[in-house]
């Protein structure tokens, strides 16, 4: 794939962020073949914990799989945006807490095989609460959003059971790599 000749692009779709493409690719041997993916631009996931280590979750309708679900504060980074401003506005639009310990746990990809996305991940210490979530006018006003604050050691604990709440493989991963932040650096 490395070697692979691009013959044409197809840009199906770009709105948003989000560019869905086909490429026509020529591999070495002379085979020819289509690569669907999509493009976007990186994201960050905050798992953000309160004074008392509870974790502040997101549960909001998600129309691609038309379930609720339990997620980290998330959004997308915006052109010439730091990805820690971004964090701190995603973090109080959607959510109303502020944090002045913003940690970063690292950037990872997204199903690479599918979309060249990338998700910066952060743990938000200390959250205190300054408003109502303040959401975007364009769609977060219809994913019916609400706040919820659960124990941060019980939503740890039941990751991968089928009592779970957070199914979402990135955002559970945000929450281990926040409880390893957390077990390390000896804060839980």
């Amino acid at each position: 794939m490395r070697q692979a000749k691009l013959l044409n692009q197809q840009v199906l779709y770009n709105k948003w962020g989000k560019a869905f493409c086909v490429d026509t690719l020529q591999m070495p041997d002379g085979v020819t073949f289509d690569w669907a993916y999509t493009k976007s631009r990186g994201g960050v996931i905050i798992v953000a914990l309160d004074t008392d280590k509870n974790i502040i979750l997101v549960r909001q309708f998600r129309y691609t799989i038309q379930e609720f679900t339990y997620e980290n504060c998330a959004g997308g980074v915006e052109e010439k945006e730091l990805d820690t401003n971004t964090a701190s506005r995603e973090l109080f639009e959607e959510t109303g807490y502020r944090s002045e310990k913003l940690i970063s746990l690292g950037t990872y990809y997204d199903l690479p095989s599918e979309t060249n996305h990338w998700c910066h991940i952060f743990l938000a210490l200390d959250c205190q609460h300054i408003s109502q979530p303040i959401l975007d006018k364009d769609v977060e006003k219809y994913f019916e959003m609400s706040i919820e604050i659960k124990n941060f050691l019980e939503v740890y604990n039941s990751l991968g059971t089928d009592k779970s709440l957070v199914k979402s493989s990135e955002h559970s991963f945000g929450i281990f790599l926040a409880h390893r932040y957390l077990t390390v650096h000896q804060l839980i």
